[in-house]
């Protein structure tokens, strides 16, 4: 099995803060001495973070652990199956004799198991998967017809058909792709983190309430008298506390689908719960930027090119002239941004030019032409930069300053319950943890509502 990366990164970050700490005890052992404020203060502080390591490099492992004992029992049914094959005759076609539906019975380790692949759409067969799909629909091919059904039934029962597509039906799908086809499978399309990406990032220090304090007054006095002495002022602080939010999910897998017909669909599952992670801390982001309070208000009550710009340039003003710095980011839905990519002057020019193809003329923003529908940040605006996410208020846009709101998140962690309800299932989870702090600043933050479109 190749070598899990994320795991030994984690294990060389446990070493190096163990080498560390051994470091410091030696040295104050050598010396003869106490360890120091300072270097007991780094001693707890490293070993507070290994610990939060070692959680994870714990839970990695019997994953590992787990992962291998299932390749060494496929590995050994996979070596019985081949010597019954041997053991059948090597005149045994698809289709033809060893059973309806070439299912053999064999026995490992006291257990039974079944080789169910008729083997229709091995690579370089006869037959193709594809093919045998648009004959079976185009031209009513019985044949085909009966590989596709032979071939489905060996990779699921009905049994199991729900812990596999969702449904005892299927789900609509009808067919399961051979394993050398799994990466044509079309997943769900997720978001990524997209604004969320953008604001001030903190590192994931655990899952515990953040209590944050936040600067109420000054504590200098200026334009003083020559050979006075300042009065002294002492400043002043709130408070606000974050709690992490926990992101998880999980679904549970067919034992016989994963260890005897096809291993890629834990693989397919689990980048679908990765990207639906991510996907979450995003919409919980986007919330939590519009559900925030004391914030800038601007609005925008046509269409026209003033009006639009208008709106985006008071946005700004206010960021800056209520306290909340200088505004770096705009953000709405694509929708929002192609309105403004779609402004012209009296004589049809762009407002928002594409790059340069335009010219230089009427520059109030700049569209990214060299992938700019695929990345994050997708143009400028009145030198702002643009990003945009799908779950923002469809009538509305947020001016902010991204380095006064503040964002972390976990790296997202896979766990395994094997039978959860009884040896028939696998269950296959994702979870981690996100927070989001858009109230430490609230001018930071302007919303522009657009009341006509």
């Amino acid at each position: 099995m190749p070598e899990n990366v994320y795991l030994k990164s984690i294990r060389e970050q446990y070493n190096g803060l163990k080498t560390s700490i051994d470091g410091l005890q030696a040295r104050a052992a050598e010396a003869k001495r106490d360890l120091t404020n300072e270097e007991l203060r780094s001693v707890i502080e490293q070993g507070e973070k290994a610990k939060l390591l070692f959680t994870q490099i714990e839970d990695l492992s019997e994953i590992e652990l787990r992962n291998a004992q299932v390749a060494a029992m496929n590995d050994r049914v996979q070596h019985a199956i081949a010597g019954q094959q041997r053991q059948g005759g090597d005149d045994d076609k698809p289709g033809e004799g060893g059973g309806d539906d070439h299912t053999r019975s064999v026995n490992v380790g006291g257990a039974n198991t079944q080789d169910r692949d008729p083997g229709f759409y091995t690579r370089g067969s006869r037959y193709s998967y594809v093919g045998d799909q648009y004959r079976a629909a185009t031209f009513n091919d019985e044949q085909a017809k009966e590989r596709l059904a032979k071939h489905s039934n060996a990779l699921r029962d009905s049994m199991h058909m729900r812990d596999v597509l969702g449904t005892t039906s299927g789900g609509g799908i009808g067919l399961v792709p051979p394993v050398w086809l799994a990466d044509q499978f079309a997943g769900i399309l997720h978001r990524r983190l997209r604004v969320a990406s953008q604001l001030r990032q903190v590192p994931w220090a655990g899952p515990y309430p953040w209590t944050i304090p936040v600067a109420a007054t000054a504590a200098t006095t200026t334009n003083l008298a020559e050979g006075t002495n300042p009065t002294e002022n002492d400043p002043t602080y709130t408070t606000i506390t974050v709690l992490p939010a926990t992101i998880s999910g999980y679904s549970e897998v067919s034992r016989q689908l994963l260890e005897g017909s096809n291993p890629a669909v834990d693989a397919l599952i689990w980048g679908d719960m990765i990207g639906n992670f991510y996907d979450n801390a995003e919409t919980n982001t986007i919330t939590a930027i519009e559900g925030a309070t004391g914030i800038n208000l601007a609005t925008v009550t046509g269409t026209t090119v003033d009006l639009m710009r208008a709106g985006v340039l008071d946005g700004i003003a206010a960021v800056e002239d209520n306290g909340g710095g200088d505004a770096d980011l705009y953000f709405g839905r694509r929708a929002r941004w192609h309105t403004y990519l779609k402004l012209a002057d009296t004589a049809g020019r762009p407002i928002v030019v594409n790059g340069q193809m335009y010219g230089p003329q009427n520059v109030a923003g700049l569209g990214n032409a060299t992938g700019g529908f695929r990345n994050v940040i997708v143009g400028e605006l009145e030198n702002l930069a643009v990003a945009t996410s799908p779950t923002v208020n469809a009538s509305r846009g947020y001016v902010i300053n991204s380095q006064e709101l503040l964002f972390s998140i976990s790296a997202p962690m896979q766990f395994a319950f094997e039978q959860p309800a009884g040896p028939a299932l696998i269950r296959v989870g994702v979870w981690g943890y996100m927070a989001v702090v858009p109230n430490r600043r609230p001018k930071a933050i302007t919303r522009i509502t657009y009341n006509s479109n």
